[in-house]
């Protein structure tokens, strides 16, 4: 799906392919070291990522903002169903217990550059209208989000995700975040 943004930026979003790994390699390089240490579902290596698009998973789906004028991927985002073990963990020490059948887990990344610019947004509709089309009824931050993470945390509170309870986990203070669709 093409979408413009207010800046007049236009991006294609469409789920990962095989033969997005280059592309996708250069976009997890590029991060800032600061994005770069707020993202972790997966290593950024090379063999990680020949191994997710040769290997893609039913269980997660990956989708990609593609930059128009570019070509060049400036956002990865992946969505698993069900929660990921320690975010199961976590929720059940606190008895709150989701079905795997309506609950999702999200772990978004936006390009340095087009943060701010609308377009995390502008997935994330996209994205919940597939979900919610499937049944699903709750999305459950991927291994939370750092607390010291103001920008993410406003974000994710303007779309709609509510505190849910804090850990510390890599000498840092994170919180879980959940959002019911």
């Amino acid at each position: 799906m093409k979408i413009q943004l207010p800046d007049g930026r236009t991006a294609t979003i469409r789920s990962l392919e095989g033969t997005d790994k280059e592309a996708l390699y250069h976009y997890l390089q590029n991060l800032s070291v600061e994005s770069r240490s707020r993202f972790g579902p997966h290593p950024f290596d090379q063999l990680t990522i020949d191994m997710i698009c040769e290997q893609l998973d039913k269980d997660i789906q990956r989708y990609i903002a593609v930059d128009e004028s570019t070509s060049t991927i400036v956002a990865y985002m992946l969505i698993q169903q069900g929660m990921i073990e320690a975010d199961q963990q976590r929720y059940t020490q606190r008895n709150q217990f989701f079905l795997r059948d309506n609950t999702v887990t999200y772990a978004p990344s936006v390009a340095d550059d087009w943060q701010s610019s609308g377009l995390g947004t502008a997935m994330v509709n996209i994205i919940e209208k597939e979900l919610l089309n499937r049944g699903i009824a709750r999305i459950i931050l991927w291994g939370g989000v750092q607390a010291s993470n103001l920008k993410a945390l406003n974000f994710y509170k303007k779309i709609g995700y509510q505190f849910v309870g804090s850990f510390w986990y890599d000498n840092k203070d994170n919180h879980d975040m959940m959002k019911e669709l």
